[in-house]
Formats: C-alpha cells, structure tokens, sequence
C-alpha cells in the first residue's frame, strides 16, 4: 500500500524556517532605525559648524568696531581734545564688513575708554543672538565677544 503523497521539501518546513529565509523589507527596517540618527547627527553638525562660524564672524565684527572706535579717538587727539571724547554707546557700521551676520541684530557698544599716561585703551562689547535649526541643540545664549585696543 502507497504511502501518504510526498509534498515539496519547502513546503514541509515549518513556519519558523520560512520566517528565517524571508528577507524582504530588511533593508527598509535597518535604514529606517539607523537613518534618524545618522540625519540627526549630519543636521546637528552642520548647525555646530554654523555657530561656530557665526562666532568667527562676531570676532571680525568685533575688531572691526574696535577699528572704528580707535579713529574717532585718533580723530579727537588730532582736533586737540581727549581721546575718549564722544566715545561711547553703539557703534553703528561695525558689521558692515561682514555681510553674513544680519546687520539689524548685530549691537556693537563701546563697554570702556580710559587714558592713562597717554594711552588709551578702548573696549568694545558686541552681542549677537543665535538659534540652533535643529530644535534638540537647545537655545544658544546671544554670543558675545569683547575686543580691548591700545593707542596714543
């Protein structure tokens, strides 16, 4: 008496074995949980490259205003007055050098003027906010540089 018919060797394996050969979609599932953190960690150093570079331009502001702020002292030794004469407050154009900081939101203030012995020092504060474009960075606090010059 013939046995039972014999079915394909596939179809005899178990569901176990079926779940194992079967591959597809895996690609998607791995790139789907590794592709949030490898964009996250591209957007954040992209936004860290462009808070440091932002700092680099408050720096060039910020010798710019001292420039500004040791001419017109200059100028006042030269028409004979005290060097620190209308020194102070906001030093309007300090950022007209860098043209990647938005110049309305640049504030380039003289903190500091003082002669002592026939030098001057002069001390400038400039500030400047920034946000981060990726939202868990944080906030950023306002930047801030401070650039001090001597002349006679």
């Amino acid at each position: 008496m013939p046995g039972p018919p014999r079915t394909p060797r596939r179809q005899r394996a178990g569901p176990d074995r079926l779940r194992l050969r079967d591959r597809r979609g895996i690609a998607s599932l791995e790139f789907a949980l590794v592709g949030g953190v490898l964009l996250s960690l591209l957007l954040g150093g992209i936004d860290l490259a462009r808070y440091m570079f932002t700092q680099q331009c408050l720096r060039a502001t910020a010798a710019e205003a001292v420039r500004l702020a040791t001419l017109q002292g200059s100028r006042n030794l030269n028409a004979g007055s005290a060097a620190c004469t209308s020194l102070s407050g906001s030093l309007a154009g300090a950022s007209a050098r860098v043209p990647f900081l938005r110049a309305n939101l640049v504030t380039a203030t003289l903190s500091g003027c003082a002669t002592q012995a026939g030098v001057t020092t002069v001390t400038v504060t400039v500030r400047y906010p920034f946000s981060f474009a990726v939202p868990f960075l944080g906030t950023a606090p306002a930047i801030t540089e401070t650039a001090q010059a001597l002349f006679n």
